[in-house]
């Protein structure tokens, strides 16, 4: 990374990070009070010495002076004290801060983002890269400003006591900054490399422990292994170049320290014996070459810290470059309940897909209506469900919700009338009642417990701890069906005017079905309803049904009438029979 593209994304960064500016500035002003007695310390050691070898000697001088010593000494630890304490408590409220920020703006990614990206990568965002980050701007960050400040203000003092010994010492450091410029290129192009790869390590794991059932019911824990030590041997050799390239550079660190400390001690010394430098000037000197080697290791030692930090603004800087959902400005719409929607010569196309998911497809539900989407696997039944939330915008054609069109419709308003239910039900880990009240934290536990007796789940949880039921991730310690009926409660509290099920039933057997049928009648009681068919028994309680063949919208109309015209639907309706076709 160049120079310039750091500012760059500092400058991006910035506004999430100015509100702690009184802070960073307060710890670059301890910075400056640090330096100031790292300085004054090499020159009261010359004078000491030189009050040591005066004819004669002066005591009450060298008395002052170690005094003066013990003063500077003690404010710089002072100093010191205030500097760490302020710099790592803006450190903690940097990462706190950042890592509220960074989840907020993924939760407003669009959904195809998601379709494209791995959550691993994501985790490593929020987790590592963040961390990394806070470094940057406090810990490294002090460590650099402290070591530059003492170099800088350590040359100008070796210039000040004697040009000509400075300048002989001096000739050796371009060649330290040469050396750090060279390699830290290639550190900064390692550290890129290893932290791609842990963002693969982490999108691995996050699938594969999810996963871990499927795995042990394939056997498949040898084939599993073999994948991750491939991605976790790419990850080593990345690191292995970064430490190469590291290697390299603290050994050129140590030669040119010695280099000048023989120059000085050499050439240094026979001026002393000349009477051209005075001994006391001679001291200050090797004080002060400590001083300014010192903070050249602890350069290159924080290099590497600071390079991986730079790697991770980067990358931090790109989630917030990324596209978000914006919703429509001006006032929310306003609709009946119940309310109808209508598809007008709606197309869709996925990004990562050539062919149409939807093909000019026009239909219209009537407030308080059912209607059925019956297709094969892939026909465009999913994607109708994902238009109408707005997780995607048709490509041509629109979408009226209420006889609004519905990109007028602010997503987070759309999303509150228009309720989903998916095949797939997530639980977040915590209680019953947090699951419920994902979208609304002011209800009461009388309507809670209400709505659950109407999705016919009240019974399942009430004898194991009711509302205050502790549900583990994903909802693994409740059975498929009782997963679904808290779904349905879930929505009834929720209150949508239209409804969306992706079938609930599908993967049920006959009795859980029934009592679910139960419950997805008191669900769509009053409510525009779009279910996604895969059964019988849900298809015969709708007003209409149509039929989708390869994104196209094939036959339409209510159960008689299309099982009259023996078309496709009457074949689906046959295999439906027998169980789900596909």
């Amino acid at each position: 990374m160049k120079p310039k593209v750091h500012f760059e994304v500092i400058r991006k960064l910035w506004p999430h990070l100015k509100e702690f500016r009184f802070r960073l500035m307060g710890g670059v002003l301890l910075i400056v009070v640090t330096t100031s007695f790292d300085l004054i310390g090499p020159i009261l050691i010359g004078r000491a010495a030189d009050a040591v070898v005066a004819t004669p000697a002066n005591v009450n001088l060298l008395t002052k002076i170690c005094v003066g010593f013990f003063l500077v000494i003690l404010f710089k630890a002072i100093s010191e004290m205030l500097q760490a304490v302020t710099i790592q408590t803006t450190g903690l409220l940097i990462t706190q801060r950042l890592r509220l920020r960074v989840f907020e703006r993924i939760t407003r990614f669009p959904m195809a983002y998601f379709d494209e990206h791995s959550s691993g990568r994501l985790i490593t965002r929020v987790i590592n890269d963040v961390r990394s980050l806070s470094e940057l701007f406090t810990a490294s960050m002090s460590v650099l400003a402290l070591d530059v400040m003492v170099i800088i203000g350590t040359i100008v003092a070796m210039l000040i006591l004697d040009l000509k010994l400075a300048g002989l010492i001096l000739l050796t450091f371009p060649c330290v900054v040469w050396a750090i410029a060279y390699f830290g290129e290639k550190l900064s192009e390692a550290y890129r490399e290893a932290r791609a790869r842990l963002s693969e390590i982490n999108s691995f794991l996050g699938e594969n422990v999810s996963a871990m059932a499927t795995i042990h019911r394939l056997g498949a824990q040898e084939a599993r292994k073999r994948s991750f030590e491939g991605i976790v041997g790419h990850h080593q050799e990345a690191l292995m170049k970064s430490i190469h390239a590291y290697a390299q550079v603290q050994p050129w660190a140590n030669l040119l320290n010695g280099i000048a400390m023989a120059t000085l001690l050499g050439v240094g010394g026979v001026w002393v014996i000349q009477g051209k430098v005075k001994v006391g000037i001679m001291v200050a000197f090797l004080a002060y070459i400590r001083n300014l080697f010192q903070p050249i290791r602890d350069l290159v030692e924080k290099y590497n810290v600071v390079l991986s930090a730079l790697v991770s603004a980067e990358r931090v800087a790109r989630v917030f470059d990324e596209p978000i959902e914006k919703d429509s400005l001006g006032k929310v719409p306003q609709i009946s309940r119940p309310c109808g929607l209508k598809f007008q010569n709606v197309s869709f196309t996925y990004q990562t897909r050539e062919e149409k998911a939807l093909d000019c497809i026009s239909f219209e539900l009537l407030p308080g209506k059912t209607m059925a989407i019956v297709g094969a696997t892939g026909s465009g039944k999913s994607t109708i469900a994902r238009l109408l939330l707005r997780f995607y915008d048709p490509t041509h054609g629109t979408i009226f919700l209420g006889e609004i069109p519905l990109e007028q419709w602010p997503r987070s308003t759309l999303r509150k009338h228009v309720g989903f239910i998916p095949q797939d039900v997530y639980l977040f880990e915590g209680s019953v009642r947090d699951n419920l009240m994902l979208a609304n934290a002011e209800l009461s536990d009388l309507y809670l417990i209400e709505q659950c007796k109407k999705a016919q789940v009240w019974d399942f949880i009430e004898k194991r701890g009711g509302l205050d039921l502790v549900i583990d991730e994903g909802g693994h310690n409740l059975s498929l069906g009782e997963k679904q009926l808290l779904s349905f409660a879930r929505m009834l509290v929720l209150d949508p005017e239209v409804l969306v099920m992706d079938e609930a039933t599908a993967s049920l057997d006959n009795a859980s079905e029934a009592r679910l049928m139960v419950a997805i009648r008191e669900l769509i009681k009053g409510r525009t309803a779009l279910i996604i068919a895969h059964r019988l028994s849900t298809i015969e309680s709708c007003d209409q049904v149509i039929v989708l063949e390869k994104g196209i919208l094939k036959e339409q109309g209510s159960i008689p009438e299309l099982r009259k015209q023996q078309g496709l639907f009457d074949k689906f309706y046959q295999l439906y029979q027998e169980g789900p076709p596909c």
